[in-house]
């Protein structure tokens, strides 16, 4: 029997064996195929009369028949039309395949139709990967990389209700160079960012990965670290000596202090109120003349 002879109509066949698409008919019971246009055939390496009568599953590798039948059992008279499996051709190129489900006196049937998509699929990677590199830009410092206070404000948010549900505490540390303005003013902008870079690799280094590292202003930082109270005052104190050792550039060491103020997140406090009453903190270790003081909660 000829693929014409198959479909029960010549002329349509032949209109058929023209598209570019793949279209297969076979039956579910056994995988049989009944039909096949050119374009399939041709991309399973025959002509239509070939693979007649042929299961389909002999022709898939592994990882195909494991998608086929995956599909097949979304596909029946509840949802006889699916249209979202994608699978990969070779190694670069993509098809969308559309089934319906057709009843039938031997045994319902599976129509489907592949359409290429692989320059679809490419766009929409190049434009999801734009999107993330933008929301990257919008949620992160441009030159550090740390979080900015909007990416701040969601982790802070997460990880306080986290805390909430836990035994551990929030502490929050607010963070503000000493004497960065004369580093600028002698050195110039370039070192400044450097320096800015250094102290965002320090911060990295001085706490765990799971804590929240943000640069909120030109020199002012925000660290948020999860922890037992009792080992709050020590997950400060590591935030202490940040700054002892000189940064050294282009031969240059450079000194630079900092002052950190501290708090542990209270009930009833949020992300905003926890960042300003650090912020506070802050403020009057500086008015004591750049010695980190920490609250009594601490």
């Amino acid at each position: 029997m000829t693929a014409a002879e198959a479909m029960g109509t010549a002329p349509l066949a032949e209109v058929l064996d023209l598209l570019t698409e793949r279209i297969v008919r076979y039956r579910i019971d056994d995988l049989t195929v009944l039909y096949c246009n050119k374009a399939w055939a041709e991309s399973n390496g025959g002509e239509p009369e070939d693979f007649l009568g042929r299961p389909l599953d002999s022709l898939l590798t592994p990882g195909e028949r494991e998608g086929l039948f995956r599909q097949l059992g979304r596909l029946g008279p509840e949802a006889p039309f699916l249209k979202d499996n994608m699978t990969r051709v070779g190694t670069d190129r993509w098809t969308e395949w559309t089934d319906l489900y057709l009843p039938a006196p031997d045994g319902a049937h599976v129509l489907a139709v592949g359409r290429d998509v692989t320059e679809r699929r490419e766009a929409e990677l190049r434009l999801a990967a734009s999107e993330e590199r933008y929301r990257d830009l919008a949620l992160r410092d441009e030159l550090t990389g740390l979080a900015n206070r909007r990416l701040l404000d969601e982790l802070l948010a997460t990880t306080l209700a986290r805390t909430r549900r836990s035994a551990t505490c929030l502490v929050v540390s607010y963070l503000d160079l000493d004497g960065f303005k004369p580093i600028n003013d002698r050195y110039g902008h370039a070192i400044g960012d450097a320096v800015l870079e250094e102290v965002g690799r320090r911060l990295h280094a001085t706490v765990r990965d799971a804590d929240v590292i943000a640069r909120v202003g030109g020199d002012e930082f925000v660290v948020v670290q999860e922890c037992h109270r009792a080992q709050a005052g020590r997950a400060v104190a590591r935030l202490r000596t940040l700054m002892q050792e000189p940064i050294v550039l282009a031969d240059v060491a450079i000194h630079c202090g900092v002052s950190v103020g501290s708090i542990v997140a209270e009930p009833g406090q949020d992300a905003a109120a926890l960042v300003a009453a650090a912020d506070a903190a802050m403020y009057a270790v500086k008015r004591s003349h750049g010695g980190v003081r920490m609250p009594s909660s601490l």
